[in-house]
C-alpha cells in the first residue's frame, strides 16, 4: 500500500526557512554545496548538550544574549548554550576544590616554608583556584557578547568597503539588488557575509523584497554601526530618485557622512589611548622602583618576609608582566583595523629556507649563528668571571677571617650568643656583624661578569631568533605596501585608457610604460600583458593562473580584489570597467585616509611608549638595582646603630620632666630590627636577576603594545621586539654599573 505523503503546513517562508542546507553560500559554485565551519564555542555546547541534555533543560536567552547570538547568526539554542555554561560552571566548581583540596594536603607545608607565613599559602591554596574559575567561566558566558563587541570594532574597516562597492554599483546600475550582489562578492567580513544571506532570503521566498530585508539588515546592525544603519537607508532612498544628478548627490553625501563619523570614533579611540598608555607607565616602571624601597622597610619594621626573593620573583616576573600582558591584550583588542598589513605565508617564493639568515649570496642557520653567539658571550663571561670577579672565598682570606686553605664557613663573625643559636637553627641566618660585612661595597661577591654576560647573551639570541623570523616577511609587506600606494595612480590610468574605448591590454600595456619604474608594473602588469600576448591566456588567467598567473605570489588582498574586480567589471564594457576602478580608485584613497588618520592621532603616544621601551624603562630599572642596596644597608646600619633608641630614651625623658607619660611602644618596635628578618631579604644578586629578567619582560610587553597599536602586525612587532631588546637589555646593564659607582 503506497502511503500518502502530507502537504506541508504553514506559509511559503515558514516552509523554505525550515529546510535545512548545508551552506548558504552559492555565489562561488552554484553546483556545489559548501559546509559552514562553526567555531568551538558552538560545538562545544552542541556537544554538551547532547551528552547532557538535562543541563539544558528550561534554558532560555534574555534580551541581551538573544540579540547577540542572532546578530552573530549562530546556530546556538538555548538550551545548548545553558548546557555548555553550567557543566562550565559545575567542572570549574568541582575542579577548584580538587585543587585547593591537592595543594592542602601535599603543597602547604611546603609553601608556608618556602613564603615564611601562612597567609600566602592559604590565598594560593584556596584563592588562587576560585579566581582562575570565576575568570574562565565568566569569560565563557561572555563570550557572545565579547564577540558582538569585537565585530563592532571591525566594522569600522569593513563598513567603507561595502558601502564604497555598494555606492560603486548604483551609481552604474541603480538597482538594490545588483548592488547588494556586487558588495557582498567582493567585500569582507561579517557586514558581506550577512548580505549574501540576506539575498537568500530574498530568493527563497524568506523576506518579501530586497528593500525589505534591507531594511531588517539596516536595523540589525544599528545598535553595532549607527553608520551603516544611515548608509543603508540612504542608499536604499536614493533607488526612488529619478535624477541621476540628486542620486549621485545623495551617494556622494552618504559615503562622506559615513567617513566623517569613523574619523570621529577614531579621534575617541585615539584620546582613549593616553590613559592606558600611563597606566602601563606607572604600573611598569613606577610601581617597581616604588616597590622596592616599600618592601625591604615594611619587611624590617614589621618582622615580616616581604622583600624575601620568592614575593619578589612573583611580583617583579609574575603578577605585574601578567597584569600588564593583560591589560595591553584588551586594549589591542579595541583598535580598529583600518589596514590589514598582508598576511606572508612561511612558503612565499622570495623567503629564504626556514630559519636561515641569508649573508651575502649565501644563507646559514639561525640557531647555527645563535649556538656561536650565546656561547661566546657565555665564555667571555666565564673567563672574566674567574679572573677579575670577586668571590666569597677571596674576600673573606684578604679580610683576614679565614686562612689559606679553609672553607668559607670557618669564618667567625662579632655574632651575639642569640644570634648564634639562631644561626645553629637556620645557617642561611646572619648576624648583624655578617650582614654589615657582606653589606660593605668593598666586600660585594655579586658575579656581575657573569650575570652581565648571560643578559647580553640572551638578549643576542632571542633578537637574532626573532629577526629571522620577521625581517624577510616583513621585507615582502614593505614591497606590497609600496605596490599598493602606486596602485591608485595605476588604477586611475587603466580607467582613463578604458574611458578612451580601448582594450584591457592596451590599457595594461600604456600603464607599464607610463609607470615603467614602479614596482607594481614590473611585477605584476609585466607579467600580465606577456600571459595575454605570448601564452595566449585570456584576462582572468593572466592574472589568476594557479602557474603562470601575474598574482600568484601577491600577499596583498588590495591589489588581488581589484584586479578581480577589473576582470569582473571588463565583461560588462569597458565604458562600464573605467567608472568602476575610477570609483575604486576614490575608495581606496578614501580608506588610506582614515588609516592616516588613525596613525597621525596615535603618533604621539606611540612615540613616548617607544621612548619608555627603550630607555625610560631600563634606565629606571638600572636604578632600582642601586637603590635596593642603599635601603638595605640602611636598615642594616639602623637596626646596629642602636639611633632609634636613643630617640625612644629621649622622648620618654621629656615626658617625664614634664610630668607626663609618653607612649614609646610604638618607636621601641621600630627600633627593633631582627637581624633574621633582614638576612631573609633578597641579596644584591638575587635582586638583579629578578630585575634583569623583569626589564626582558616589560621591555616586550611595551615593544609589542605600541607596535599593534600603531599597526595590528605581528610580524612588525616581532622585529621591533628583536632591534629593541638589545639596546635596552645593554642600557641597563650600564646604568646598574653606573648606579653602583655612584652610590
Amino acid at each position: 500500500m503506497i502511503e500518502k505523503i502530507k502537504p506541508p503546513r504553514g506559509t511559503p517562508g515558514e516552509i523554505y526557512k525550515s529546510i535545512s542546507v548545508d551552506s548558504r553560500d552559492f555565489s562561488i559554485d552554484e553546483n556545489k554545496l559548501f559546509k559552514k565551519k562553526e567555531n568551538g564555542y558552538i560545538l562545544f555546547c552542541k556537544s554538551i548538550y547532547k551528552k547532557f541534555p538535562g543541563l539544558g533543560k528550561n534554558g532560555k536567552y534574555n534580551s541581551e544574549y538573544k540579540s547577540a547570538v542572532d546578530f552573530l547568526r549562530w546556530d546556538l539554542k538555548a538550551e545548548e548554550y545553558t548546557a555548555g555554561t553550567k557543566f562550565v560552571l559545575l567542572f570549574g566548581i568541582l575542579a577548584a576544590i580538587i585543587i585547593s583540596f591537592l595543594i592542602y594536603m601535599y603543597g602547604l607545608e611546603s609553601l608556608k616554608s618556602l613564603f615564611g607565613n601562612i597567609y600566602i599559602p592559604i590565598m594560593i591554596t584556596f584563592g588562587l583556584p576560585i579566581i582562575i574559575f570565576i575568570y574562565i567561566f565568566t569569560t565563557f558566558q561572555k563570550y557572545p557578547l565579547t564577540q558582538v563587541g569585537y565585530e563592532k570594532v571591525r566594522a569600522l574597516t569593513f563598513v567603507p568597503e561595502i558601502l564604497g562597492y555598494m555606492i560603486m554599483s548604483m551609481k552604474l546600475v541603480p538597482n538594490l539588488e545588483k548592488a547588494i550582489e556586487f558588495a557582498s562578492n567582493h567585500g569582507h567580513g561579517k557586514v558581506a557575509d550577512d548580505l549574501k544571506n540576506l539575498l537568500w532570503e530574498v530568493k527563497v521566498g524568506i523576506k518579501g523584497s530586497v528593500s525589505e530585508a534591507l531594511d531588517g539588515l539596516a536595523y540589525k546592525w544599528g545598535e553595532v554601526s549607527e553608520e551603516l544603519k544611515k548608509a543603508l537607508m540612504k542608499i536604499r532612498s536614493s533607488v526612488i530618485e529619478i535624477s541621476e544628478a540628486k542620486r549621485y548627490q545623495i551617494l556622494d553625501q552618504t559615503m562622506d557622512d559615513t567617513l566623517t563619523s569613523i574619523k570621529g570614533k577614531l579621534e575617541d579611540y585615539a584620546r582613549s589611548l593616553s590613559q592606558p598608555s600611563m597606566v602601563i607607565f606607572y604600573i611598569g616602571v613606577l610601581l617597581p622602583l616604588l616597590l622596592i624601597i616599600i618592601l625591604p622597610i615594611g619587611s624590617a619594621f614589621s618582622g615580616s618576609a616581604l622583600a624575601r626573593p620568592i614575593y619578589l620573583i612573583l611580583i617583579y616576573n609574575f603578577a605585574i608582566p601578567i597584569g600588564c600582558l593583560v591589560y595591553a591584550r584588551s586594549i589591542i583588542r579595541n583598535r580598529p583595523a583600518t589596514y590589514v598589513p598582508a598576511v606572508i605565508p612561511n612558503k612565499h617564493p622570495d623567503l629564504p629556507k626556514r630559519n636561515t639568515i641569508k649573508i651575502g649570496k649565501s644563507s646559514i642557520n639561525v640557531f647555527l649563528i645563535i649556538i656561536l653567539v650565546v656561547g661566546t658571550l657565555v665564555i667571555g663571561s666565564l673567563f672574566l668571571q674567574s679572573n677579575f670577579g670577586k668571590t666569597k672565598y677571596n674576600v673573606l682570606l684578604n679580610a683576614g677571617y679565614i686562612k689559606e686553605g679553609e672553607s668559607i664557613t670557618a669564618a667567625e663573625f662579632n655574632c651575639s650568643k642569640e644570634e648564634l643559636a639562631l644561626k645553629a637553627e637556620n645557617p642561611k641566618i646572619l648576624c648583624q656583624a655578617e650582614t654589615e660585612f657582606w653589606q660593605d661595597p668593598d666586600n660585594d661577591v655579586t658575579p656581575y661578569f657573569l650575570i652581565y654576560g648571560l643578559l647580553i647573551a640572551f638578549s643576542l639570541g632571542f633578537s637574532l631568533l626573532l629577526y629571522s623570523q620577521s625581517i624577510y616577511k616583513r621585507k615582502i609587506q614593505l614591497e606590497s605596501e609600496r605596490m599598493e600606494y602606486e596602485f591608485k595612480d595605476a588604477l586611475y590610468i587603466i580607467a582613463s585608457r578604458l574611458g578612451e574605448n580601448k582594450p584591457i591590454e592596451d590599457a595594461l600595456a600604456h600603464t607599464r610604460d607610463f609607470l615603467s619604474k614602479s614596482l607594481i608594473s614590473k611585477s605584476i602588469f609585466a607579467k600580465a600583458i606577456d600571459n595575454i600576448r605570448i601564452l595566449g591566456f585570456n584576462l582572468n588567467s593572466a592574472l589568476f593562473d594557479e602557474n603562470y598567473g601575474a598574482l600568484k605570489n601577491n600577499p596583498s588582498t588590495i591589489i588581488n580584489s581589484a584586479m578581480r574586480l577589473m576582470v569582473d567589471s571588463v565583461q560588462l564594457g569597458v565604458s562600464v570597467a573605467a567608472k568602476t576602478l575610477m570609483s575604486y580608485s576614490m575608495q581606496l584613497r578614501n580608506t588610506d585616509e582614515v588609516t592616516k588618520t588613525l596613525k597621525d592621532l596615535i603618533s604621539g603616544i606611540t612615540g613616548t611608549l617607544n621612548s619608555m621601551a627603550k630607555f625610560i624603562a631600563p634606565i629606571v630599572l638600572g636604578i632600582t638595582t642601586g637603590l635596593q642596596k642603599i635601603v638595605i644597608s640602611t636598615l642594616t646600619s639602623i637596626s646596629n646603630s642602636g639611633a632609634l633608641q636613643e630617640v625612644s630614651s629621649a622622648i620618654e625623658g621629656v615626658g617625664t620632666a614634664i610630668g607626663g607619660t609618653v607612649n614609646t611602644a610604638s618607636i621601641e618596635g621600630m627600633a627593633t630590627i631582627d637581624p633574621a628578618t633582614i638576612a631573609q631579604l633578597a641579596s644584591s644578586t638575587t635582586f638583579l636577576i629578578i630585575v634583569a629578567i623583569y626589564v626582558i619582560e616589560i621591555v616586550i610587553i611595551i615593544t609589542y603594545f605600541t607596535t599593534m597599536i600603531e599597526e595590528d602586525n605581528l610580524v612588525l612587532a616581532k622585529l621591533k621586539i628583536a632591534k629593541t631588546l638589545p639596546v635596552a637589555v645593554i642600557l641597563f646593564i650600564l646604568t646598574t654599573i653606573f648606579t653602583n659607582m655612584l652610590f
